[in-house]
């Protein structure tokens, strides 16, 4: 399945008329192209959308499906494709539109504003109750913006089974220090001068391994921090909740990716500051005490890495409560239960766990 941006405008240009031509007249290029795409079934085989027993009208994909869907999951419902013709379309044919969201802010950064909007989503299964409420804080009604927690978070167990040095290529016993990039500026800074400084302090000592897994934007826009020899870079997203399961240490923001640390219990060392200007001050301070006992700043690095420094087990299950919600495996068998309840006609914000 091709990604988010693939059915956009590709030059700068391109995209400015493309947003005009949308604003102004509701109208947006279908570039839906069929071979990349792969029909599955519920076993995972393979199916043929040409066949005539598919006789749905599909416009968005220039075909025909099976049958009507009684329901449609989108995850990035702001951007190209699924903007401009999926969900468009569902509400032309009265068919309800579920959003799961695809990451959880943990600050109220400046370019959220686009959380602000429904974007023609009936509901938006969240992450948790801070995702929640910074959502409506930019605009978005509280009434459909429902926590069920992320299903992103239910291979939580299956991370500790892998043996990431071995997919890595690493010696065994070298600890890991796992940096996790970020693409915006404000936050991009501060985190590129944590790895800096972490690697001036320990990058030469052969009990440590450092893997730099920058965000996929930061590979688009060729941002990526220029690494010193024998740091070890991966792109493999299969290997991501593994490596914060199996990482001595990840430094980084405290973005999404605390989530999965805090509930690990993974040490995780944080560069953003109230002091960067990023984001409110009182926001960054509210989210630091939130994650107070459960993440550490550069100062904590050496302890960590020499003396068994570890987050306090009551921290982390509190932030992990207000950031994460639950890690029970059950967090996509809650945005089932809340596609149910929408094709059933429920009000969203009367779902309950429960149903």
């Amino acid at each position: 399945m091709p990604g988010p941006h693939a059915y956009e405008a590709r030059t700068r240009i391109g995209r400015m008329v493309s947003g005009f031509l949308w604003a102004r007249f509701g109208w947006a290029r279908n570039r839906y192209r069929s071979n990349d795409w792969r029909w599955e079934g519920a076993g995972g085989e393979a199916l043929d959308p040409t066949k005539a027993d598919w006789t749905n009208p599909f416009p968005p994909g220039r075909g025909r499906l099976p049958w009507k869907p009684d329901i449609v999951i989108v995850v990035t419902p702001n951007q190209g494709w699924t903007k401009h013709q999926v969900i468009p379309w569902a509400q032309r044919e009265g068919i309800p539109v579920l959003s799961i969201d695809h990451g959880s802010p943990t600050l109220t950064w400046p370019w959220l504003t686009y959380r602000g909007s429904m974007m023609g989503c009936d509901a938006n299964a969240v992450w948790s109750e801070v995702c929640r409420d910074i959502n409506v804080g930019v605009g978005a009604p509280e009434r459909g913006q429902i926590i069920t927690g992320s299903p992103s978070l239910d291979g939580l167990d299956a991370a500790s089974s892998i043996d990431v040095h071995a997919a890595l290529g690493l010696e065994p016993g070298r600890k890991i220090v796992l940096m996790l990039g970020s693409h915006r500026a404000p936050v991009k800074g501060p985190a590129d001068a944590l790895f800096a400084a972490a690697l001036a302090a320990h990058g030469g000592r052969d009990d440590l391994v450092f893997v730099h897994k920058p965000h996929p934007v930061e590979l688009s826009q060729g941002s990526v921090l220029s690494m010193p020899d024998g740091v070890v870079m991966t792109i493999d997203q299969d290997l991501y909740l593994p490596l914060v399961r199996h990482a001595t240490v990840v430094l980084s923001p405290a973005t999404s990716v605390v989530i999965p640390a805090l509930a690990f219990r993974t040490p995780f060392v944080n560069s953003i500051r109230a002091e960067d200007g990023a984001a409110p001050a009182k926001d960054v301070e509210a989210l630091l005490h939130t994650l107070k006992g459960a993440v550490f700043g550069l100062d904590d690095l050496a302890a960590v890495l020499d003396d068994g420094l570890r987050p306090d087990d009551a921290a982390c299950e509190r932030a992990f409560a207000r950031l994460g919600h639950r890690a029970d495996g059950r967090n996509g068998a809650r945005v089932a239960s809340l596609a149910r309840w929408l094709v059933n006609g429920g009000v969203p914000n009367e779902w309950t766990d429960e149903e």
